[in-house]
């Protein structure tokens, strides 16, 4: 029986499997990169790669390679080498670079150890520069109603609104500033004429009857024993305030030297004792 050739196709798998032999097993380049485009191509193209066994089904395509199960294997190795055992080398026929890069001893995570202790001062520290911080930032005298967070809004709003933007009705204030301004006792008169004039500067245009009326009104009774004798017509503010600073002035000056008077007066009965004894001795 004469000998037939082979079919096109089976002398075309039969190169392939010349060529898979011949040519060398794709290895990654030097600078890294995985070898992938090489054997994708070699896997399109039927060639099989060494240590596997070439597919004889028709019309099935080839049977994948080997390969693939090798780059399963190193995967797993690297796993164990990342878990800190000891690695087993790579497959021969798999190729480099298409794994999972290992874990360097600078990447692994570092556990701290630490004492309770040093957290608790820690927590302390912080808290102490929260609260510093807090407190530098707000103003040191506060309203009450700060305090109270249990008011109702326009009480609340009532007693802030004086504090952060001032009183609204300036003028009034300074009415009832006015109204309560004395002299205080043992006080001197100009700082009471101060006082009043910062005052009468903020409610406007009274009038000078009634600008005497208050200020007569905050005197002590013993200056307004003196204005009321001997009676002296006051027709302005200023003539009131320029003869209650004058009588104020000589009253303190009379008590200097009532003061200097009585501190002598020992000094004199001592000296005077002391003669009869020295004439008796």
């Amino acid at each position: 029986m004469p000998i037939q050739n082979s079919p096109p196709e089976r002398q075309t798998r039969s190169q392939a499997r010349t060529q898979a032999v011949l040519t060398p097993t794709p290895r990654a380049p030097l600078d890294g990169t995985p070898a992938v485009p090489q054997l994708r191509a070699q896997l399109d193209r039927g060639i099989i790669m060494e240590g596997a066994a070439p597919s004889r089904r028709e019309g099935r395509g080839p049977r994948r390679s080997s390969s693939f199960s090798g780059v399963l294997e190193e995967n797993s190795v690297e796993e164990e080498a990342s878990d800190g055992t000891e690695a087993a080398p790579a497959p021969v026929g798999a190729p480099q670079g298409i794994g999972r890069p290992t874990l360097s001893q600078s990447d692994k995570p570092v556990s701290h150890q630490s004492e309770p202790s040093l957290l608790a001062i820690m927590q302390q520290i912080t808290q102490i520069m929260a609260y510093l911080q807090a407190a530098s930032s707000s103003e040191s005298s506060r309203p009450p109603a700060f305090k109270t967070p249990s008011m109702k809004a326009p009480e609340c709003f009532d007693g802030i609104q004086p504090f952060k933007l001032g009183d609204t009705n300036e003028v009034r204030k300074a009415e009832a500033e006015l109204d309560s301004l004395i002299i205080k006792e043992g006080g001197h008169i100009y700082s009471y004429i101060a006082d009043f004039r910062s005052l009468v500067s903020g409610i406007g245009d009274w009038g000078e009857r009634a600008l005497i009326y208050h200020f007569r009104r905050g005197l002590t009774s013993r200056i307004l024993n003196q204005l009321a004798s001997p009676p002296s017509n006051i027709d302005s503010l200023k003539d009131l305030m320029d003869i209650t600073l004058e009588l104020d002035t000589r009253y303190h000056e009379r008590q200097r030297e009532k003061n200097n008077n009585q501190e002598k007066k020992p000094e004199s009965s001592k000296s005077n004792s002391s003669h009869p004894q020295n004439s008796s001795g």
